[in-house]
């Protein structure tokens, strides 16, 4: 399935079978849910919607640990990367002289940096999928073409201690719409790629990636009101 249109044949089709009283079919999920005084196999639901489409039903009898295993392998590329961020921080922070604040801001600065790294690569594909969700580039579509330097820019800040306190209100400005306009599109169900990665890697807008902005969004709050008291 890859639109509303395919749901709305898959359910109209279903439901012309006198035994099925409910065909729920989510777009998001791929999940189909059947109301039915008859049991249907796999072999004959296929044979019910052969006429209108090359859809497939099959049995996805997944356990939970089976879900977490293909979330984790769906979602491996962040997952690696985050992985590779803490990874890096740390090695820094262990330095001797280095406060509490210094992890935060070195988390913050090497995320901006190794993130920024896959989206130069091909600027303006980058740009295209952020659109889709980021509300900035949408009224200003050249935010997406400057974004990928933004990040470079506001990681070298960080890692270096230099203009710290203006880094974390640019980081406030660009990634609480960001988080804002993912979940509206998580909301809405639209699948779509994420652009984090830029175009070295397909996957799929996440609640993954509103947890890693609003996550920085917190550490940048709680520099500012240091700063501030």
């Amino acid at each position: 399935m890859t639109c509303e249109g395919c749901v709305a044949t898959i359910k109209a089709k279903l439901e012309l079978e006198a035994s099925i009283s409910e065909a729920v079919v989510e777009l998001a999920d791929g999940k189909l849910e059947i109301f039915s005084e008859k049991n249907y196999d796999v072999s004959e639901l296929n044979k019910i919607l052969s006429p209108v489409g090359s859809y497939k039903v099959s049995n996805n009898n997944k356990n939970k640990s089976n879900h977490i295993i293909d979330y984790f392998s769906t979602y491996k590329p962040i997952f690696i990367t985050l992985s590779l961020v803490l990874l890096l921080s740390i090695i820094t922070f262990s330095r001797p002289g280095n406060t509490f604040n210094d992890l935060h801001r070195f988390i913050m600065g090497y995320f901006f940096i190794i993130f920024s790294f896959f989206k130069l690569q091909n600027i303006n594909q980058f740009a295209i999928t952020f659109a889709n969700y980021d509300p900035i580039t949408k009224r200003v579509s050249k935010f997406g073409l400057i974004y990928p330097f933004l990040e470079l820019f506001l990681g070298v800040m960080f890692l270096t201690g230099n203009l710290l306190l203006f880094s974390n209100i640019i980081t406030l400005i660009i990634l609480t719409p960001q988080s804002y306009g993912i979940y509206k599109k998580l909301k809405s169900k639209d699948i779509i790629n994420c652009a984090c990665l830029g175009s070295s890697f397909s996957v799929p807008l996440s609640n993954l990636t509103v947890i890693e902005n609003l996550t920085m969004c917190v550490m940048a709050i709680y520099f500012i009101t240091a700063s501030i008291i």
